[in-house]
């Protein structure tokens, strides 16, 4: 199978650049930026002083002292915002880049599928600098098929050749590169569902979005104690259903179906029509049947299978 393109427009870069850049996303975000090869991106989160999240990251390398933030374009306004208040002296700027940098969603069959020029990296979260200054991350998947995120610049005269050679790539739908995060248990906040999660309550610490052994950042404490007092009684799960869904829909179990007991966190259709999400419920709930979207009168959901365990390896 060719290679399938998708424009990723839903998705905003913010741009970190100077000395100390590193330095002001160490101090605020749930990720380790002092010690970080360049040649992996990494997942971070923006927490508010209670441990809720307020945005999630993928971090990249862009050049020497300039480090790309991937997140949904809904939140980036106020991701930048937040940010910014904690520059203070620190010789760092940040700015959305969007509009320079355009953002591209690949999917093959094999990495053999891939054009000679998009070579992708050997594994999950690598990412290779092309020779005319394109980045290629490689994103983890569910099954043996090879996802990457491609990042070009639009007034890049050495990249014309690149832009032509994605232009006649056969598409991918947005809800279909959606549908690939659903499956690879990848979360993403929107605006509706900013400040609603603990980290753990997105399982992002199971896919490296939280380093414990770091120092402070906001929100750390509650993070830390969710962790090691076995406190956690929320996860995030694949459901499946009937009927579309979206993010920050709630659901209802029928064992208590006066309040929700969790929310939707991303949604897509498959090419059958039927829909697929992420979604934060609790623990004691989601070994039963009896899960509906919206009320107990809704339709009813089902539990999917996610590519890694619920629980953090010893």
């Amino acid at each position: 199978m060719p290679v399938l393109s998708c424009p990723l427009d839903q998705l905003s870069l913010l741009r970190v650049s100077g000395p100390q850049g590193a330095d002001l996303l160490h101090a605020q975000l749930s990720q380790d930026f002092q010690h970080w090869p360049h040649e992996q991106a990494r997942l971070a989160a923006l927490l508010n002083p209670q441990g809720r999240m307020l945005a999630d990251f993928i971090a990249v390398h862009m050049a020497p002292e300039q480090i790309g933030l991937l997140l949904d374009a809904t939140i980036a306004a106020a991701a930048l915002q937040r940010l910014r208040v904690f520059v203070l002296r620190l010789k760092c700027t940040l700015e959305d880049a969007s509009a320079q940098w355009a953002r591209h969603g690949l999917l093959g069959d094999t990495a053999d599928d891939y054009p000679a020029s998009l070579t992708p990296p050997a594994q999950p979260w690598g990412v290779r600098r092309l020779d005319n200054g394109a980045l290629l991350l490689r994103l983890p998947q569910a099954d043996e098929t090879v996802r990457c995120v491609l990042l070009t610049e639009r007034e890049q005269a050495t990249q014309a050749a690149l832009r032509a050679e994605l232009a006649a790539l056969p598409t991918l739908s947005p809800s279909e590169w959606a549908l690939q995060d659903i499956r690879a248990g990848l979360p993403h906040l929107t605006a509706a569902t900013q400040q609603l999660f603990v980290p753990q309550m997105l399982n992002f610490e199971l896919i490296g979005g939280v380093n414990f052994k770091k120092g402070c950042y906001p929100g750390q404490e509650v993070v830390a104690r969710s962790q090691y007092r076995g406190t956690l009684k929320r996860r995030m799960y694949v459901v499946s259903g009937p009927a579309a869904m979206q993010p920050g829909q709630e659901l209802v179990h029928a064992v208590d179906p006066g309040q929700p007991c969790g929310v939707v966190v991303n949604a897509a259709a498959d090419a059958a029509g039927f829909w697929w999400a992420l979604a934060e419920l609790k623990i004691a709930f989601a070994g039963q049947k009896g899960l509906h979207l919206g009320s107990a009168e809704g339709p009813e959901l089902k539990l999917g299978a996610l590519p890694y365990a619920l629980t953090a390896p010893d």
